[in-house]
């Protein structure tokens, strides 16, 4: 025998459950991990925890600086100093020695404060060196 009521109470359960499925699957696709999602940046794996990808001029990494390219770059660094004439350097291991020249007619006072300019310099441009700074004679 048909019943009506029956064949409705059916269709009503059948659309509940695609309903629920439908919604159950945007559900678990909207909490998925897009593939275009941010994602923490790291150095690269070295074997020495990204060391050698931190900074460029460490001795131990294929860019380091040697010995002249540093005192090119530090003269430059001190000539640039207002009141500097000329800039020796001699470095000793890890130690940079700089002997400053100042420009003639500079008091001792001045002169000593080129010194310390220079000095201020050198000791943040070239972290990798301990700094000591002389006035040439």
């Amino acid at each position: 025998m048909y019943h009506p009521s029956r064949s409705r109470r059916q269709s009503n359960r059948l659309a509940f459950a695609a309903a629920g499925l439908l919604i159950s699957a945007l559900l678990l696709s909207g909490c998925g991990g897009s593939p275009n999602s941010m994602k923490g940046k790291s150095y690269g794996q070295d074997g020495q925890l990204g060391l050698t990808n931190t900074n460029p001029h460490l001795i131990n990494t294929p860019h380091a600086q040697n010995y002249q390219q540093d005192a090119n770059f530090a003269k430059q660094k001190a000539l640039e100093v207002k009141g500097v004439q000329s800039a020796r350097l001699v470095f000793n291991g890890a130690t940079m020695s700089v002997y400053v020249t100042p420009k003639s007619g500079l008091n001792s006072l001045q002169q000593e404060e080129v010194r310390n300019r220079v000095q201020s310099q050198m000791a943040f441009n070239m972290p990798r060196y301990k700094v000591v700074t002389h006035l040439a004679e």
